[in-house]
């Protein structure tokens, strides 16, 4: 009987011995565990800080690309027709474009566009000026990049004034 009670004794033993984990194992686990979640909090915030430049890019793409297609729309529409001095208008293409589209007194105007960053900060400028050899009036926009290891950047366009095929006629 001894011997019965003494092996009961012994798989109660084993079985509890057998069973769970222990302190050190539980411990380990918790550190990869951490480990883990720390890598993927790390990746999750600088997928939130490049989203969150992307849309400020997509800003002031969208902008540009707005103010452009209005400028070129404005170019389009200035007809030597329709200019009361013609002369003026003929000597320096160029700049006669660029002052109508600077100019908020005629119908060409197309303001600059506007955008701030969070900060509200102006971050977008544009520049006009123009050349005789060969005509143009040409736009920058010179922009500060949301990203911050890009300084600035800027986009140009060059309008030859469409009236000024009619110079000369």
């Amino acid at each position: 009987m001894n011997k019965l009670a003494n092996r009961k004794h012994n798989d109660c033993n084993e079985q509890i011995q057998e069973k769970g984990f222990t302190l050190i194992e539980t411990i380990i686990a918790g550190a990869i565990l951490s480990m883990a979640l720390v890598a993927v909090a790390r990746m999750n915030i600088s997928a939130i800080t490049s989203s969150s430049q992307q849309a400020d890019r997509q800003k002031i793409e969208a902008a540009i690309s707005n103010n452009i297609q209005l400028l070129q729309q404005a170019d389009s529409r200035l007809k030597l027709v329709d200019i009361s001095d013609k002369e003026i208008a003929c000597n320096n293409p160029g700049s006669y474009l660029m002052n109508e589209l600077n100019n908020s007194g005629t119908g060409y105007y197309v303001p600059p566009p506007s955008i701030q960053n969070r900060s509200g900060e102006s971050v977008l400028k544009r520049t006009m000026k123009s050349q005789q050899s060969p005509i143009l009036t040409i736009i920058s926009y010179q922009f500060k990049a949301p990203e911050n290891d890009i300084d600035s950047e800027s986009r140009v366009l060059k309008l030859y004034p469409n009236f000024h095929y009619m110079c000369g006629v």
